[in-house]
Parts: C-alpha cells; structure tokens; sequence
C-alpha cells in the first residue's frame, strides 16, 4: 500500500523496534514509525492522543489492535485491567481521535477509517440482567467481588462484546458529512502472544487443548492480518455497507444474538453513555469533544 505516513504503536520500545525492523525487512517500506503507548494506563493514552494532534496532518486510518487475555483480577487506574486495556483504553483514543479523522474527512475528501479489533468469541457470552439493571454496567463488572473465578474465565470475551458494541455506537454518533467510517473486525484465532498471561498453566488439560487447538486451527498472524486490512481500506467506494458492521472472513455478518437484541440494546446504550462520563472524568477533552463532534442519543 505505501502509505505517505505509518505509525506503529508498542507498549514495550524493544518490542516495538521489532516490528519495525520485521516491517522493513518483508516489505522494503522504510517510513514507518514507533510511538509509544499503554492502553492499560490512560496517562498515556492522553500524552499519545495530545502528541497525535499535534503531529499528525491527517488521520485516514486508525486500527485499534492491542488488547489482553488473562483470568487474573487487577485494578488498574481503578479499573479491571482487561477492561481498562481492551474497552476504556481504546475508547479514550477513538474519541480523541474523532476531531483529526474529521478534519482529514473535510479537507480531503475522504473517509476515514476506525477500525475496532474485536472477535468471534462475542458469540461467547452476554451480560447478565442483574449487571444491566445496575447503576453502573463497567462498574459492577471491574468490582473485585463481583470478579470471582468463574466470571474471569470469560472476561476476555465480554470485552470482545463491548468492543463489537462500542463501535456500533460509536457509528451512530459520529457525524454523517463528512462521514467517518467505524467497524469491528474478527482477526479469528492466531499464533500470537495473546495467551502468554492467560493465567492458564500451560501444562494443564486446559492449556494443553487450548496448545492443540493452536496447531491444528490458528491462523498465522500474517493471515489473520488480513481482515484488519480489509476492514481498513476494503469496499472502498461503497463504505456505507461496512459503517457500524462486524466483519469476519472479508464479510459483514450478523452479531451475536445478544447485540441485536433488546438487552443488547440497552448495554450499548448505557455502556456509551458510562464511557463518556468515565472518560471525560480522565480527560476534559473527551466532554469537548462530545460537545462539538458526536451527537446526542
């Protein structure tokens, strides 16, 4: 593709000097860069979004990747880890975001893209009724009681979910002209590191099936890559069809029965509206830009 500008992101530099290194040496692209960023610490997501305002001309495309997978319980800025590192976290950059993509849509005539990683294993799991009926969905679900054993073995999937249902949001309070486009993408399983601090012994009969299911079914992380490519710069010219959608195998397909019910109605709602007030408490930038670019419910 070679775009005029590529900007990597890594929590760790090392790590991240890798990926650069990896990039030039399959591709012969040499103007990637690396900036640094910790979706668990919003800290840094703030530092990352005022760099990027300040730095970037324009923004066409902004894949949202990282994320964890662990069944230990942490709090981090008060929050859940893996909550804070796949919902809040990315939700704070999308939102600051919003003002540079819409600039770019404007001046360029174009439309950017946001793309949300998110995965099948939203099909996974719904929210429970007690959750939803209580003051506040994000919170009840970081309350460290309420985080026992057996809720942490699927908590990697319920951020899948908010994921599939921050972008649908997302979407709908964008502004329609110059139009922005946002989606959520299912990379399927991968050879990846994603599993490393599972909190699954590796040598158990669970991680040894999980070990199997590897071999015989993961993509490669080159193949699974493929559909963040697509979600980013596929269909162009007919980008209405992929606005507010989750894609899988280069397809928009259907949610997960919870998402499209009334239920999931209500958690995409309520969960939006948590996460602005949330994270215009860190950031009194998200409030402004709230005010001024994403619509009212």
């Amino acid at each position: 593709m070679n775009p005029a500008r590529l900007v990597l992101t890594a929590r760790d530099e090392a790590r991240g000097k890798q990926a650069l290194a990896q990039i030039q040496e399959d591709t012969g692209y040499t103007k990637a860069e690396l900036w640094i960023i910790d979706l668990a610490n919003f800290g840094s997501v703030v530092a990352f979004a005022d760099r990027a305002e300040r730095e970037l001309d324009r923004l066409d495309i902004l894949v949202e990747n990282a994320g964890i997978a662990t069944r230990n319980y942490e709090q981090v800025d008060g929050w859940e880890k893996t909550l804070h590192t796949n919902n809040l976290g990315p939700g704070l950059l999308a939102i600051r975001m919003i003002p540079k993509m819409h600039e770019t849509a404007r001046k360029h005539s174009v439309s950017p893209r946001l793309v949300v990683v998110a995965s099948d294993t939203h099909y996974w799991t719904t929210i429970e009724k007690a959750v939803i009926a209580s003051p506040g969905i994000l919170a009840k679900l970081s309350d460290k009681e309420y985080c026992t054993e057996e809720v942490m073995k699927h908590r990697y999937h319920d951020t899948k979910l908010f994921n599939v249902l921050f972008a649908r949001a997302l979407q709908l309070h964008v502004p329609s002209s110059p139009a922005i486009t946002v989606n959520s993408v299912n990379p399927g399983l991968c050879f990846s590191g994603l599993m490393s601090k599972s909190g699954i012994p590796p040598d158990s009969e669970e991680g040894k099936a999980l070990r199997k299911m590897q071999e015989e079914l993961a993509f490669t992380t080159e193949e699974g890559s493929r559909q963040l490519v697509y979600a980013a710069v596929g269909s162009l010219g007919n980008e209405e069809k992929l606005r507010g959608k989750y894609i899988q195998m280069s397809e928009v397909v259907e949610e997960s029965d919870f998402v499209i019910s009334e239920d999931g109605k209500v958690v995409q709602d309520k969960v939006w509206e948590e996460m602005l007030e949330i994270l215009g408490r860190v950031d009194p930038k998200v409030s402004e830009v709230a005010e001024v670019y994403l619509t009212k419910a």
